[in-house]
């Protein structure tokens, strides 16, 4: 009787054909290889545009912390900005010599001034690997030491030359400069330390960590631009749009006599005071 049913039971069960798997023909293959080609095309600029954001962000950030060093600086030393490279734009105390010094300078590029003690503002930067990190743009490529392109390897970033020394509460907080890829003047917060373009002048022949003259922003962040700190300790993004950054000399800011100072001009330590 049982197997009666189970032979019943086998009978009733309809007879399927095994299973196969679908393989892809040479035509579908082709067409998810050119799918997938034209997605990563149209993905790429985004991607590469999305990186090159967060760097510039990444960027701004190490300002805001150097500008917090030099705001540390100048409250525990008479409200005073530090020195700058050497003589004549440090004084003659040991607080008042450069920001950037002897950690900078880890090859064989070692001028003696300002190699012969860590830069002041250091301890407020959190030691000397932290201050390393913060000298350098995420943004900016290793280059060739003296080659005009990519970074020095040691630093990306220079100090207004005409305001080592300088009272805080005799910086005024904004001035102008001269964009000369869209003709025009522009007010914006007034800059202290800036990144500067390697061909002029921060990876040449003579390198040093002062923004003057001729020396001229750098412009290698999205679009064509280029980031800095101003007086009141926030970091700035200056848009080129495409274009070269402005040179030191393209800068005026009013002084504390109430006149236009042209900030590529060198001043002594202290001198912005008596401008």
């Amino acid at each position: 009787m049982n197997r009666t049913r189970r032979q019943a039971a086998t009978a009733s069960v309809p007879h399927r054909p095994p299973l196969r798997a679908h393989a892809f023909t040479l035509v579908e293959l082709l067409m998810v290889i050119a799918i997938l080609s034209l997605l990563l095309a149209m993905l790429t600029p985004s991607l590469k545009r999305a990186r090159l954001m967060a760097l510039d962000v990444s960027c701004r950030s190490q300002f805001h912390q150097v500008g917090l060093a030099f705001t540390t600086h100048a409250a525990r030393h008479r409200a005073v900005l530090p020195g700058l490279w050497g003589p004549p734009w440090t004084g003659s105390e040991e607080w008042q010599k450069s920001w950037m010094g002897s950690e900078a300078f880890t090859g064989t590029f070692r001028p003696a001034a300002p190699c012969s003690a860590v830069g002041t503002t250091v301890s407020a930067m959190g030691g000397i690997e932290s201050a390393r990190k913060l000298y350098r743009c995420p943004g900016l490529r290793p280059g060739v030491q003296g080659s005009g392109v990519g970074s020095n390897g040691m630093f990306d970033m220079t100090m207004v030359q005409s305001l080592p020394g300088a009272r805080l509460d005799l910086l005024p907080l904004s001035a102008q400069v001269i964009l000369h890829s869209v003709q025009a003047t522009v007010t914006v917060g007034m800059p202290v330390v800036v990144e500067e373009d390697p061909i002029q002048n921060i990876n040449r022949q003579h390198i040093d960590m002062g923004h003057t003259a001729y020396n001229r922003m750098g412009s290698w962040h999205v679009g064509g631009s280029g980031n800095y700190l101003a007086t009141d300790g926030s970091a700035w993004h200056l848009q080129f749009d495409g274009g070269a950054g402005p040179e030191a000399q393209d800068w005026r800011a009013e002084g504390p006599s109430g006149q236009l100072r042209n900030l590529g001009v060198a001043l002594p330590y202290g001198g912005w005071d008596t401008q």
